[in-house]
């Protein structure tokens, strides 16, 4: 069987051209010849179609051949051309050659022309597909580069079709991508390689289409999940844009699915005016880029749920931290209203341990000092009688001066002191001296020379706590002796009160007493810590370290 063959003969003479188109024809190519003779003809030629082969006389009336092999250039055709003449010198085939023709044969030895043609067809077409597959290649690596530096793949999708027209030499491409909502493939992007009324209405009319699976070309890639090439699409009567492909002049089609192993994006589809078969090649190269889109894709949907969540997680934690900075408002004017609370009980029970010492000083106090007048008078009124309830008179009196002795005592030891003006190792020296005298056990106080003035509020707080701590030795540990200590360590106050008796409960127990709890509370509110804990096998120390920074 001849194979095809479309030749521009540039020749002058007829039947010159009648010899070449046999001698065509003995090669066994059913040529298709035209013939030319002008430069203007040449032109024209060149437009009109393309052709695989172009044998050019040497000697022309109007120009020559090394003028047409120029104009055949300037087209930027890489088409085998062949000068052939009657007459030739062998500086003019050098020339020629350097020109750019690719053989040149003599009129009389035509039967080089077969060989010559067959080899460089052959040639031509190896040039096309190096030329073809170095494009494929290079386009393989723009579409890398563009994925990797675009920031989204609707920035990126437009410049991918331009490139792959180009690459794949189509008329018309089109991305159509799945509407995750319709379950549809929609046109995302569609673009022409080279513009022309027809294939403008062909683009318009696929702006208004859809495809679900099965439907048409893209929807049939969308089910199979695997390319598709029409080589004649007027054959085709499943595809729906049938008509209007072919009144574009569209004839060969091809479609290729964009996924990753776990999702479908949509289809890459091109069109061709030019028949086209499946090419093995351009199939793989379209699968690889096809799926490096995918993973694009996939990739950069991952980053964006992965940015929504981040979105979503940073909304939540600044709600939660709202909701937290909230909660600790709430906190801190609940625990202000306790300290609040908790002072006003102190200064409540100090007023009710004033108003009770008093009590006991100016009322109870009175009426023993009178009782014990009357106890008085009515023992001496007895002894002059010489009664013997004398003795018993006199029992009752001492009796109610013992109850005014105590009482006094008492008065003193609840009325608060008049710290005013006085210094903490004073304040402690009058309570030990007290406690002395009216518990009749050993109190010693030892106190730094070098303690510096305080607050009278701090001042008062230390006393207190020193008072409760040696009332609690000497009531409830039946101790016999306590020793105050009062240091200034490294930037705090130390003060230690120790007694003999029995230990006192962990401060943190249940089972702390309301008189331990106070202690604690006392130092909270001047910022001092405490600490109670056994002294060896017998007694209990009571710490409580002050800083010495802003309390002065």
């Amino acid at each position: 069987m001849n194979r095809p063959l479309q030749v521009l003969l540039i020749e002058d003479s007829e039947d010159d051209a009648v010899l070449l188109e046999i001698e065509l024809q003995r090669a066994g190519y059913a040529a298709a010849c035209q013939r030319v003779e002008t430069p203007e003809a040449l032109s024209a030629a060149l437009e009109r179609q393309g052709w695989d082969l172009v044998i050019s006389d040497y000697r022309l009336p109007r120009f020559d051949g090394l003028a047409a092999l120029a104009r055949v250039k300037a087209k930027g055709l890489d088409v085998p051309f062949i000068m052939v003449s009657g007459y030739i010198t062998e500086e003019t085939a050098v020339a020629a050659m350097k020109a750019g023709a690719h053989d040149y044969v003599m009129k009389d030895k035509l039967a080089r022309l077969g060989p010559a043609v067959e080899r460089e067809l052959r040639e031509a077409t190896s040039r096309r597909e190096r030329r073809r597959s170095e494009g494929q290649l290079k386009a393989q690596h723009t579409i890398t580069l563009i994925l990797a530096t675009a920031a989204s793949f609707d920035e990126a999708a437009p410049v991918i079709v331009q490139v792959l027209l180009d690459s794949l030499e189509m008329d018309f491409g089109g991305l159509w991508t799945v509407d995750p909502e319709q379950q549809v493939l929609k046109a995302t992007v569609l673009n022409l390689r080279t513009a022309s009324s027809p294939l403008n209405a062909f683009l318009e009319a696929n702006r208004r289409l859809t495809f679900p699976p099965g439907s048409g070309l893209a929807g049939r890639v969308w089910q199979q999940r695997r390319a598709a090439w029409l080589t004649d699409v007027a054959q085709d009567a499943s595809l729906p844009r049938r008509d209007l492909a072919t009144q574009a002049g569209v004839q060969s089609a091809a479609a290729f699915p964009i996924q990753s192993e776990a999702a479908f994006f949509g289809v890459l589809e091109f069109f061709a005016l030019r028949r086209r078969e499946p090419d093995p090649t351009l199939l793989n190269l379209m699968t690889a880029i096809s799926s490096e889109i995918g993973q694009f894709m996939e990739r950069r949907n991952a980053e964006e749920a992965l940015r929504r969540a981040h979105d979503e997680l940073e909304t939540r934690v600044q709600q939660r931290t709202a909701d937290l900075k909230t909660a600790n408002t709430r906190l801190q004017a609940a625990i202000a209203e306790r300290r609040r609370l908790e002072l006003e009980l102190l200064e409540i029970t100090e007023k009710e341990r004033r108003r009770i010492g008093l009590d006991l000083h100016d009322d109870l106090g009175q009426q023993l000092s009178g009782l014990a007048l009357m106890t008085k008078g009515l023992q001496l009124k007895l002894a002059k009688r010489r009664a013997r309830e004398a003795s018993d008179a006199a029992r009752i009196h001492n009796l109610v001066q013992q109850a005014m002795t105590h009482a006094h005592d008492l008065a003193h030891d609840l009325a608060m002191l008049d710290l005013k003006g006085e210094d903490l190792p004073a304040a402690l020296e009058g309570l030990a001296t007290h406690a002395e005298k009216l518990f009749r056990i050993s109190c010693r106080v030892e106190a730094a020379k070098s303690i510096p003035p305080l607050e009278p509020n701090v001042v008062s707080q230390l006393y207190k706590i020193t008072q409760e701590a040696v009332t609690n030795a000497i009531k409830h540990a039946k101790a016999k002796a306590v020793g105050i200590s009062l240091a200034n360590g490294s930037g705090e106050i130390i003060l230690t009160i120790q007694n003999d008796g029995l230990p006192f409960p962990n401060l943190k127990g249940h089972s702390t007493g309301m008189g331990l709890r106070i202690m604690n509370y006392r130092a909270s509110l001047i910022g001092a810590s405490l600490e109670i804990k056994a002294d060896g096998l017998q007694g209990t120390r009571v710490t409580c370290s002050l800083p010495l920074e802003g309390k002065k």
